[in-house]
């Protein structure tokens, strides 16, 4: 039975997504919502969320299979995750919104499998959104949840590869919804289905479909042959009838030219460029005679497979052209997903268009969006007393690279300032998926920048680090450290004391969906891993989870170390989530977990919500709170913040624990961990410094081995804020 599965949220693991820290970008003004999640490749609808007659944003994105929802807030978009939960979680690879029923209220189109699937929008006035799947007649008289349109003799699936998007809309005028689809299985030309909804029953509130004409022929007598190559009425391609590229298909129609029939974009998979096929001939008898690159002027050739949406997304009342890559997921090193929703603005109408010059990152310019695979970590960089924020991502103009953000307000007010993107010109290294985190990597007990790599193949990833020269803040240097700890590209690295001996062990996330724990038999200094367990905590291979990564620290301040596990599924019932195992040290596997730990004001109740398809979480304790905060990074770019519901201010005095006291000499370590930033200075009885001053992060546990230390009294010198408190150790 799988373990994975949803818990009642306990108190101490409660937490509300955060999104009033400021953040500023390189040119100093601030990101109106920094903390949305950032975008890949979207597709936009517009849609009434909260019921107050304005339209608002459900946005879905396929890389993260996902919806994403944007509030109409004084005809500014502000970033509403409440909503995304009340979408069914059955929406995957596409959504279209669409009122079928001529109700107002727009109904959901989406994909089952190679199948469609519709949702009637039930939504009461002052209640929330709600919906109820749509059942379809099948020629026996049985239901289906699945559309059916009839074809020579019997009503049949209508199939769409996994990668097409069909269009909705009312290809002849009647009011009621109609449906183009690619060919299923070539995509090769545009297949229509009519709804008789109208004509049968007098009303819209139907969906009866037949293909037209029931022999399947070319909608047009249009076929794409090869990228930008077509053939016209109804001829064959001129390459002896073969198609070349018979991949996923994106189609929009459209009475682009306002001559009264409808008009299609459509964009191919293995292609860049959007393409217009004019209708030459009416919505009866189309008849398509050109293809030229849309939009007009500035045609929207993108790296892979551009789709467009029409809606009016700047509030002026003209439909504006929209432009995002239709893929799952980075196709190449050239996928920009830092610009990859391309803005046309309409200055004309919506029957007139008249398109600007495009705008490539509508939307993602108001947010933190590194590209893709957003890994966070934190650190005091500058050695203020507050914690700076860093991010790696997979590419930025071809190679890997870290966007180094510095805390410029304080320990209890944070606010972020994007300092650079490419951290200490790491992109220069040639690598690609940067995973950033700090821990000590030669057990000098300083803090190194540590991080996990591919090369430009997608190959080769390892755990490599910069050794840092500085007790406080970061100062490091080349040459840059490999430690030969190979992983899949895929797979992900927690440095951590797993079993308390002063060494740091690895967690290794691995592809097959375990957890490995590989213990350091070497040592601090020259640290050698050993495969202790293929299955830690009981997370051995499975095919519901991939490459989890994980993260340790206390959590609730109870003084025990918590797990927090991400998934890196892109679909499936942890997709996008997190899972708290509290005290992992203690537990056997993780039947006591949480997953439930974030609280939806509309349902008033705390869920598990999809943050962005693949999820690295980090923790940092970013507003002096007597609780961290977890920060989640995804597959989108872009970054979260959880803060623990119950947190409050730190107490005036700070918590120092150090334990055991009295420590043995020989076979022991001493513990140390604080609930703020704070320096260590070890001082021998003579008042010597026995070390250059140690950094250590609140909440995290650091372990020290006491070997090193002769038998007799030892002073501890933590300076917090400015002031020095004073703890005294015995070592016998």
């Amino acid at each position: 039975m799988l373990l994975l599965l949803a818990q009642s949220a306990a108190a101490q693991f409660t937490y509300t997504l955060e999104q009033t820290i400021p953040v500023t970008g390189l040119d100093g003004d601030p990101l109106p919502m920094p903390w949305a999640g950032g975008l890949n490749a979207t597709q936009f609808n517009t849609i009434d969320l909260n019921g107050d007659n304005k339209d608002d944003l459900a946005i879905f994105d396929r890389t993260a299979n996902r919806v994403i929802t944007f509030l109409n807030d004084n005809n500014t978009y502000r970033y509403a995750p409440e909503y995304e939960s009340l979408f069914p979680e059955a929406i995957s690879n596409w959504m279209l919104l669409r009122d079928y029923n001529g109700d107002g209220k727009k109904d959901i189109f989406t994909s089952n499998n190679q199948d469609i699937r519709v949702y009637t929008n039930t939504t009461l006035t002052g209640e929330n959104l709600s919906w109820e799947i749509y059942l379809f007649t099948s020629s026996s008289g049985s239901k289906s949840d699945i559309l059916l349109s009839l074809g020579l003799t019997t009503k049949i699936n209508v199939h769409m590869n996994a990668d097409d998007l069909p269009a909705v809309s009312d290809a002849d005028g009647d009011g009621d919804l109609d449906l183009f689809v690619p060919r299923y299985p070539s995509g090769a030309y545009i297949e229509f289905h009519k709804n008789f909804s109208v004509e049968r029953y007098g009303t819209t509130d139907s969906l009866d479909f037949e293909r037209s004409p029931q022999e399947p022929e070319p909608w047009g007598g249009v076929t794409e042959c090869d990228c930008g190559v077509f053939a016209f009425n109804n001829d064959p391609c001129n390459t002896g009838g073969r198609i070349d590229h018979a991949g996923g298909k994106s189609l929009l129609a459209y009475d682009w030219d306002n001559d009264g029939d409808q008009d299609m974009l459509l964009s191919e998979s293995e292609c860049n460029q959007l393409y217009l096929l004019k209708n030459d001939g009416s919505d009866a008898a189309p008849h398509i005679t050109s293809a030229t690159p849309f939009p007009p002027g500035f045609g929207a050739a993108m790296v892979s497979f551009p789709t467009a949406f029409y809606e009016d997304v700047d509030f002026d009342g003209a439909k504006d052209v929209l432009v995002t890559p239709n893929i799952f997921a980075r196709e190449s090193l050239g996928t920009n997903f830092r610009q990859s929703v391309w803005f046309y603005k309409n200055t004309g109408s919506t029957t007139q268009p008249v398109l600007s010059a495009p705008v490539f990152n509508f939307l993602q310019g108001d947010m933190i969006d590194v590209g893709d695979n957003a890994v966070p970590a934190f650190f005091d960089a500058d050695g203020d007393g507050d914690l700076d924020l860093f991010v790696g991502c997979y590419s930025y103009a071809y190679s890997g690279s870290v966007f180094y953000f510095e805390n410029t307000g304080s320990p209890t007010v944070p606010i972020f300032k994007l300092i650079t993107n490419n951290f200490f010109g790491i992109s220069s290294l040639n690598l690609t998926n940067i995973k950033p985190s700090f821990a000590d990597m030669n057990g000098d007990a300083l803090i190194d920048f540590v991080f996990t790599a591919s090369n430009q193949f997608g190959t080769n990833t390892q755990l490599y680090y910069f050794a840092n020269q500085n007790g406080i803040g970061l100062n490091i240097e080349y040459p840059l450290n490999t430690t030969g700890f190979l992983i899949n590209a895929t797979e992900n690295i927690c440095v951590t004391d797993v079993n308390r001996d002063g060494k740091n062990d690895l967690l290794v996330g691995k592809q097959n969906g375990a957890l490995q724990y590989w213990q350091n038999t070497g040592t601090a200094a020259s640290p050698s891993y050993t495969l202790e367990d293929d299955s830690f905590l009981g997370l051995g291979s499975s095919v519901l989870r991939s490459s989890p990564a994980c993260v340790t620290a206390d959590l609730d301040a109870d003084g025990k170390t918590d797990l927090v596990l991400g998934d890196q599924t892109a679909r499936g019932e942890m997709a996008g989530r997190i899972m708290i195992v509290p005290d992992y040290r203690n537990a056997d596997d993780i039947s006591e977990n949480t997953v439930n730990i974030l609280y939806n004001p509309l349902s008033d109740s705390y869920t598990s919500q999809n943050l962005g398809g693949r999820v690295w979480p980090a923790v940092g304790n970013i507003d002096k709170a007597d609780k961290p905060s977890i920060i989640i990074g995804n597959t989108l770019g872009g970054l979260y913040i959880l803060k623990h519901a119950e947190a409050t201010a730190l107490p005036e005095k700070p918590s120092i624990d150090v334990y055991p006291n009295p420590v043995a000499q020989a076979g022991s370590v001493l513990n140390i961990k604080t609930d703020r930033p704070a320096a260590v200075i070890f001082l021998n009885s003579l008042g010597q410094e026995m070390d250059e001053p140690i950094y250590l992060q609140a909440y995290q546990e650091y372990s020290f081995q006491t070997a090193r230390f002769a038998k007799g009294i030892y002073l501890l010198y933590f300076v917090i804020g400015g002031k020095t408190y004073v703890h005294k150790i015995a070592v016998h």
